[in-house]
C-alpha cells in the first residue's frame, strides 16, 4: 500500500512538473514574441503630407504599436522639424524617409532628408526601449574612445576652425548614423555640415577588430610613367598597398622597365591613350590609333593586353563604352596637378574618402609622391586598405557591362 501511494505521488509530481514547464515555456514564448514584435514587427509608418503653391512636404516616420510614450518622443521631434520648415517664407520642398537600427535594447531612428532650405542630409533619434525614453550615443559607445576617434579624423580632414568647433562640443550633440561596423558622424550644428566615418562597433558587440568589416579605396595615377613612378610603386609595395597607373602610350615606349615592374607587382597598368588627346573629340580612325598603339606597346612589353582605360580629361563617348575596355572615372579628384601641395592633396582625400571610392592623382609630381606616403598610413588607421581598381572590383564582386564609366564601386 505504501509503495502504491508513493508511486502515485511520484506520478502526480512528475505530471505537475511537466504541466508547469509547458506553462512557463508558453509564457516565455509569448513574452519573447511580444518584445520581438514591439521591436521589429509592430512598427507602422506614419506620414505627413502637405502641399501648396510655396511648400511641399512629404515625411515618413515610425510609430510603435502599444508604445505611446515612444511615439510621443518621435512625433514631438518630427513635428517640430516640420513646423520650423514650414515657417520659412520661401518656396521650398521637404522629403524625409527613415530607417530603424536596433542594438540591444536601443533603437536608432535614422532619417534621410532632402531639404531645399539647407544641406543637412541626416538626422537621428536614439531611444531606449526598456525605459521608453531618449538615449545618448554614449550609452552605446565608450565616450572617450568615440571622442578621440572623432577628434583625430576631424583634425586630418578639416580646417582648424572646424576642428576647434568639434572638440569644444560634446559627442552627444552630433548626428549618428549606425552601420554594420561603422559610424557616420554628422556635425549639423557646424557651418558647412562636416562629417566623418568611424570604424567602431557598439560596446555590446564583440570588439574583436579582426571581425570588423574592412573598407577599401582605390588609388589611380595618370600621365606617367615619370621620374616619381617607381618611388610611388616601391612605397605602395612596402606598405602592402596597390594602385592603378594609367599610362600614356608614348611614355610607356621609353619606360619599358617601369611598365614591366608595375605589371609584375600587386599594382596594374591601364591605358591613358597614346598622346593624351580628348578621345571623344577625334575621328574614329584617330580613336582606334590612340587605343591600339598603346595596347600594342603594352603587349610587346608584357605579352598581355590592357583591360582598363582612363580617357584623358575624363571625356568619353559611346564608341569607348562599346569598346573592349572598362572605362574608369573617379569620384575623388585631388587636383594635385593644380595645387601641387602634399598637405592639400592629403586633406582632399581624407575629407572625401569612402568605401569603394576611386581617387584621381598623377604620378608626375613630387608632391603627389609625398602625399601618397602620408595618405596610406592615415587611411590604414581609419580602417581602409589602398588597392588597385581591379582589386577593388574583385573585392566588391563587381561586374560592369561597359554601359557606363566606373567612378565608384559599392
Amino acid at each position: 500500500m505504501i509503495f502504491l501511494e508513493y508511486k502515485e505521488n511520484v506520478i502526480k509530481f512528475v505530471f505537475s512538473s511537466i504541466i508547469l514547464i509547458i506553462i512557463m515555456f508558453v509564457l516565455s514564448k509569448m513574452l519573447y514574441t511580444g518584445e520581438s514584435n514591439m521591436k521589429y514587427n509592430e512598427v507602422i509608418t506614419s506620414k505627413i503630407q502637405f502641399s501648396n503653391e510655396n511648400t511641399s512636404v512629404y515625411v515618413e516616420y515610425p510609430r510603435f504599436s502599444k508604445n505611446e510614450d515612444v511615439n510621443k518622443l518621435i512625433s514631438d521631434n518630427i513635428y517640430k522639424y516640420v513646423r520650423d520648415f514650414k515657417s520659412v517664407d520661401k518656396i521650398k520642398a521637404l522629403d524625409i524617409t527613415y530607417k530603424l537600427v536596433y542594438i540591444d535594447k536601443y533603437v536608432n531612428i535614422q532619417y534621410n532628408i532632402e531639404n531645399t532650405l539647407n544641406d543637412i542630409k541626416h538626422m537621428n533619434l536614439l531611444i531606449d526601449l526598456s525605459k521608453n525614453d531618449l538615449a545618448y550615443i554614449t550609452s552605446l559607445y565608450e565616450e572617450e574612445k568615440l571622442k578621440n576617434e572623432i577628434d583625430s579624423l576631424v583634425q586630418y580632414k578639416y580646417t582648424e576652425d572646424v576642428y576647434n568647433s568639434v572638440i569644444n562640443d560634446t559627442v552627444n550633440n552630433f548626428t549618428y548614423i549606425i552601420g554594420k561596423s561603422d559610424l557616420d558622424v554628422y556635425f549639423n550644428n557646424i557651418p558647412g555640415f562636416p562629417n566623418v566615418s568611424i570604424s567602431m562597433n557598439p560596446i555590446y558587440h564583440d570588439n574583436d577588430n579582426s571581425k570588423e568589416e574592412k573598407k577599401y579605396i582605390a588609388f589611380t595615377y595618370d600621365d606617367g610613367p615619370s621620374e616619381y613612378t617607381l618611388d610611388i610603386l616601391k612605397y605602395l609595395e612596402d606598405s602592402n598597398s596597390s594602385a592603378t597607373f594609367f599610362m600614356i602610350g608614348n611614355k610607356m615606349k621609353t619606360n619599358e622597365d617601369i611598365v614591366k615592374l608595375i605589371h609584375n607587382s600587386n599594382s596594374e597598368v591601364g591605358s591613358h591613350g597614346y598622346t593624351h588627346k580628348k578621345l571623344n573629340d577625334i575621328s574614329l580612325e584617330e580613336l582606334h590609333s590612340e587605343l591600339n598603339s598603346t595596347n600594342i606597346i603594352f603587349n610587346e612589353i608584357t605579352r598581355e593586353n590592357i583591360k582598363l582605360l582612363r580617357p584623358p580629361y575624363g571625356k568619353y563617348n559611346i564608341e569607348l563604352l562599346n569598346s573592349s575596355y572598362k572605362i574608369i572615372s573617379w569620384n575623388v579628384d585631388t587636383k594635385d596637378w593644380l595645387v601641387k601641395d602634399s598637405d592639400t592633396i592629403v586633406n582632399t582625400v581624407i575629407k572625401n574618402a569612402c568605401d569603394g571610392c576611386i581617387v584621381l592623382m598623377h604620378d608626375t609630381y613630387k608632391t603627389t609622391l609625398n602625399a601618397t606616403k602620408d595618405l596610406v598610413p592615415i587611411l590604414n588607421n581609419f580602417g581602409y586598405e589602398v588597392v588597385s581598381v581591379s582589386k577593388l572590383m574583385e573585392i566588391k564582386n563587381y561586374n560592369n557591362d561597359n554601359a557606363s564609366a566606373i567612378s565608384y564601386i559599392k
